[in-house]
């Protein structure tokens, strides 16, 4: 009987010990919810007293909005690669994002949850929130419905309803004031998660940045 017990014991260990290998080994990167919803294209109208927008293309105005340093120093390094990628030239903004209102195209992270484990077997790192882009650069209408927001806590039905909310005030605010250039994309994560094992490399900050700026990437394919 002991010995079917040591056995059954050494079994269980082994088991065990495989486990913990693989979770030490893995490296994912997953959300519990997550969507986009873009607007894009040119206006072409015959009547006069329409205007292109934004006043320089080339650049890009970036807003990085989260908790933590060391995950806000990882997406800026990746939305920099990305955009540069593109021929474009970044610019972080350290102010309002408004005081760039049309001047270049509009770039905003804005991620109001964050958070990271480290124990025996890996690292985590995990953000909700929104990336917002705009090619004709409006900062005015961000910045607008983030002051009147009052929402008690963050869920994921809350950030899918201020990504539909900014894409449909900001095409409604760009046909107000005729600007002909309307392209506006949002996307939205719930519990975004990077994990990595401790017997693999990597960084669950950078893979989070870069799974953001992918995203962002894919808007600027389509700009």
């Amino acid at each position: 009987m002991k010995r079917v017990i040591l056995a059954i014991g050494i079994s269980i260990l082994i088991v065990l010990s495989i486990l913990a290998v693989a979770v030490a080994s893995e490296s994912t990167v997953v959300s519990e919810f997550s969507g986009e919803s873009q607007y894009g294209g040119s206006l072409i109208l015959n009547r006069s007293g329409w205007r292109s927008a934004p006043e320089d293309p080339q650049t890009v105005y970036i807003e990085i909005v989260a908790p933590n340093v060391r995950l806000k120093k990882a997406i800026r390094e990746a939305l920099t690669n990305v955009t540069r990628a593109h021929n474009l030239k970044p610019v972080y903004v350290n102010g309002s994002i408004e005081d760039y209102d049309l001047k270049g195209r509009v770039v905003v992270v804005y991620l109001p949850h964050a958070f990271s484990r480290d124990d025996l077997l890996s690292r985590e790192c995990g953000v909700s929130g929104i990336l917002y882009y705009s090619y004709p650069g409006d900062a005015k209408t961000f910045v607008d419905i983030m002051m009147k927001r009052n929402v008690p806590e963050e869920t994921a039905d809350t950030l899918e309803k201020l990504a539909l909310e900014l894409k449909f005030s900001s095409v409604r605010r760009l046909n107000e004031e005729h600007i002909l250039n309307q392209t506006v994309s949002v996307a939205y994560w719930w519990n975004l998660k990077a994990r990595v094992g401790k017997l693999k490399d990597g960084d669950p900050y950078k893979m989070i940045a870069e799974e953001i700026a992918a995203q962002l990437d894919n808007f600027l394919k389509s700009s």
